[in-house]
């Protein structure tokens, strides 16, 4: 059962240490035999091991060892922590966010189908365009009308484009005037010129450098592009042949979508597509349409559409939930999550992080851990700063966040949001990394305490285990890390039936392994950092 709005009350569920700590991790089975005397513990730390986190906390019984460079590594990520702040309060369902002049923002609200303009230096929140009664009307802007709209774009003469969602039509907005740059206000479809080109419900928008404008005309299911002079053409995704999107691969005239939503470039010119109803992240690269990031899951026969879900880790295995809005900066990919109520981010390397939220929804700002949104939907990076549109909450908030050092949220509710755990049964399950561990010795509990299996976890870690039988030592090694375990007094490490299991807890403390425990599913969960 996902465990996505779903968790327990804290009191059910039993939680080791939060802090991602030091190293990486401990592996061994022991023979057999009884306990020995203290822990002599030995860990060994490669650079990748810590560049990166926040925190080096280590039991009193290791002895480490880290190398200049991994010391500079750790020096660097003792930055202040990300948090999640109000930038703007009190709109009517704000969804996009995108550059003003002078270093303010326009703001597109959909529940007073109007623009805004923010100045955050002076606190300043002015008209920019339209009279919020819902229409459609071209001219000046205090004289223009809108009706529902979503997302805006800005080019690089810092002229303004906007979906207007139920308008069925894409605004421009420039010299005080707002225009109709392609759409003839009815929803269809049809390429061609302005005036006969025709859309279904635009959201998503984005520039090129050469001042065309890409659409996710999201409920016909496909990706149009429009010319300077408001010709309107398919980008990408098959003419719709009725109400439901698909999923489908390969040539971009071939590909399908399921109500694509938000879009961005790239520095080489790819584009990336939040393809909501699909649930997962598509790109665009040389005319191919591939999958970047999530599953293609199963469709529900009640909704028509695929499964959402949450997890993380590497692209192919992770699972979003309506993810709307998207911003690109310095090889990362931020996404709005929104109906996981996160923030995640797409890194060059293929993994998917969350940078903050939690499973549930609600309006709180503060570390990004701990911080709520409710279906955050657009993104706008600037400076340090990525821009959230919260439209229920009716606010704008920001996170801070640098793309070359992110800080991924890892905390036991988050761990456990992101794993399909079984029904309990007599055995404590026992997950790695959002996957099941299915072979080899359970993990068990004793009081509040959860033991994990060494060899069982570090195997599947892809670390080696040697057992010294004369000293009951473990020995493990992945790369230049290693470990050495022994069985001490206090119950750290213990052998148990001839296999060697470590406290949950203590695992914690020697790596960056972060651990909780369900236990109305009996679930071990682990994440190992990487």
């Amino acid at each position: 059962m996902n465990k996505k709005g779903m968790l327990l009350a804290f009191s059910a569920l039993l939680f080791t240490s939060l802090l991602p700590q030091g190293g990486a991790a401990a592996a061994a089975e022991a023979a057999a035999g009884g306990q020995a005397g203290a822990a002599a513990t030995a860990v060994k730390w490669p650079a990748a091991a810590v560049s990166g986190l926040t925190s080096a906390v280590l039991g009193a019984a290791a002895e480490v060892s880290i190398s200049a460079a991994a010391a500079a590594d750790t020096a660097t990520s003792t930055t202040a922590a990300a948090a999640v702040t109000y930038e703007l309060q009190g709109l009517k369902q704000p969804w996009g966010v995108t550059a003003a002049s002078g270093g303010e923002l326009l703001v597109v609200s959909a529940g007073s189908n109007n623009i805004s303009r923010w100045n955050g230096a002076a606190g300043k929140l002015s008209a920019a365009a339209g009279g919020g009664a819902a229409g459609y009307a071209d001219g000046e802007a205090a004289n223009a009308a809108f009706r529902t709209p979503s997302f805006a774009a800005t080019d690089a003469k810092g002229n303004v484009y906007i979906s207007d969602t139920d308008n069925h039509v894409i605004r421009k907005f420039a010299g005080g005037k707002l225009t109709t740059l392609a759409g003839n206000g009815e929803a269809g479809y049809a390429d061609g010129e302005q005036g006969t080109a025709r859309l279904n419900s635009p959201t998503g928008i984005v520039v090129d450098a050469e001042g065309n404008v890409y659409v996710a005309d999201t409920l016909n299911h496909v990706i149009r592009r429009i010319t300077p002079e408001g010709t309107v053409s398919t980008f990408a995704g098959q003419a719709p042949s009725g109400e439901t999107g698909g999923y489908v691969d390969g040539e971009a005239a071939k590909a399908r979508f399921n109500e694509p939503a938000g879009l961005a470039f790239d520095e080489a010119g790819r584009l990336f597509i939040a393809d909501s109803g699909n649930h997962v992240i598509r790109v665009i690269d040389k005319g191919e349409v591939a999958t970047l990031a999530g599953q293609k899951t199963a469709v529900d026969p009640l909704t028509g559409y695929r499964t959402g879900g949450y997890q993380n880790g590497a692209a192919v295995d992770a699972r979003f939930n309506r993810p709307r809005g998207l911003a690109y900066e310095g090889g990362v990919l931020f996404v709005a999550d929104s109906l996981n109520h996160r923030i995640r981010a797409v890194t060059a390397n293929g993994r998917v992080a969350t940078l903050a939220g939690k499973s549930a929804a609600g309006d709180l700002i503060g570390p990004a851990d701990q911080a709520q949104f409710n279906q955050p939907t657009g993104l706008f990076y600037r400076s340090g700063k990525l821009y959230i549109s919260d439209p229920p909450n009716g606010n704008v908030k920001a996170l801070t966040v640098n793309p070359a050092q992110l800080q991924p949220v890892r905390n036991a509710e988050d761990l456990l949001s992101g794993v399909d755990l079984k029904p309990a049964g007599a055995a404590v399950q026992l997950w790695l990394d959002g996957k099941q561990l299915t072979s080899g010795p359970a993990p068990y509990t004793s009081g509040k305490k959860v033991y994990i299996p060494v060899r069982s976890v570090f195997s599947a870690w892809g670390a080696r285990l040697d057992w010294h039988a004369a000293t009951k030592t473990a020995e493990l090694h992945k790369g230049d890390w290693s470990l050495s375990l022994k069985p001490d007094s206090e119950g750290k490490v213990a052998i148990t039936k001839g296999v060697l299991y470590i406290e949950a807890s203590h695992l914690e403390s020697l790596t960056p392994f972060l651990a909780a425990y369900d236990a109305e599913y009996r679930a071990a969960v682990l994440d190992s950092g990487q």
